[in-house]
């Protein structure tokens, strides 16, 4: 493993964040699938709960040893509403998974980037000038086509999808906002554990005991997400965000596959067509926010200089 990592670390740096991307898109591909057999079993909140407990498991001996110490945080009010919201995000988008076919579940996650759009509009009153406007438009036209509402085809799991894609809006907006004074790790301490505590009691009220094969995609579900978290964070640290970001969306021919493979699901023409616009949408706004953001950076070197 050192060696494969020795080895990626010799190419250029967006090469290596596009490898990370992939192989983190491939994992959390994996991760869907287990997540679907495992819904045969227990509901989604017990897959939530599972996955939360496990991580809190896996953080104890950083606990222990002091290295993070959640206690200690300042922003505790703060760390409950991203909580609240990617806990709500997480349950959302395993129910998707779990109605959905794989292909239409990972299609539909990808309007996420034209609802943080909105979010930065209506919450943080961000200026958002009328090409990205026209690009979540188009993006949302996309997502019609897809659930196609009118013809009698639109599913609930269509909706469900949607809604975890505008909580995972809203999480990374208050992700932002903790970070600046959060360390990554205290805010995924902090996620992990008051996540267990708002799912301990719905888990309870639907619990039913997995068997053998049923606790062994339950520590999958747990462990591929933590990898998966780790390829994603490596992906963006390595490479510059313009660059590596597109490689993302190569999750959906992972999905298409896995999906045929596993379960003989095969998308429909209009699932291919709405993605695709969707991806060029979020392809766009993702140029034009990198764009901005190096205009903004230029603005504030020319003005330290000046002063």
């Amino acid at each position: 493993m050192r060696l494969a990592v020795a080895q990626l670390r010799r190419l250029p740096p967006n090469v290596q964040g596009a490898l990370w991307l992939v192989s983190g898109g491939f994992i959390f591909t994996c991760n869907g699938v287990m997540i679907r057999l495992l819904s045969d079993q227990i509901e989604s909140v017990q897959t939530a709960f599972f996955r939360a407990i496990f991580s809190v498991i896996m953080l104890l001996p950083l606990m222990m040893s002091g290295r993070v110490q959640p206690w200690k945080s300042t922003r505790l009010h703060g760390h409950f509403w991203r909580t609240l919201m990617g806990t709500t995000s997480m349950v959302l988008g395993f129910y998707a998974v779990s109605m959905l076919p794989l292909a239409d579940a990972t299609a539909l996650g990808f309007s996420q980037p034209l609802f943080s759009v909105c979010v930065a509009a209506l919450v943080l009153r961000e200026k958002v000038r009328w090409r990205r406007w026209s690009a979540t438009i188009v993006g949302f036209v996309g997502v019609l086509v897809m659930v196609r509402p009118g013809e009698g085809s639109l599913q609930p799991g269509a909706l469900v999808a949607l809604a975890n894609a505008l909580t995972v809006a809203l999480s990374i907006l208050l992700v932002r906002r903790l970070s600046d004074s959060e360390s990554p790790l205290m805010i995924l301490t902090q996620f992990a554990l008051w996540s267990t505590l708002l799912l301990a009691v719905p888990a309870i009220w639907v619990w039913r005991w997995p068997d053998a094969w049923g606790w062994t995609l339950a520590i999958g579900v747990s462990a591929s997400a933590t990898v998966g978290q780790y390829f994603w964070v490596q992906a963006f640290k390595a490479g510059e965000m313009s660059a590596v970001a597109p490689f993302e969306y190569l999750r959906l021919p992972f999905a298409v596959f896995m999906g045929w493979l596993i379960f003989g699901q095969m998308p429909e023409i209009w699932t291919y067509v709405g993605a695709a616009i969707v991806i060029a949408s979020a392809l766009y706004i993702a140029q034009r926010e990198a764009q901005l953001a190096r205009e903004r950076r230029k603005a504030a070197l020319k003005g330290n200089s000046e002063s």
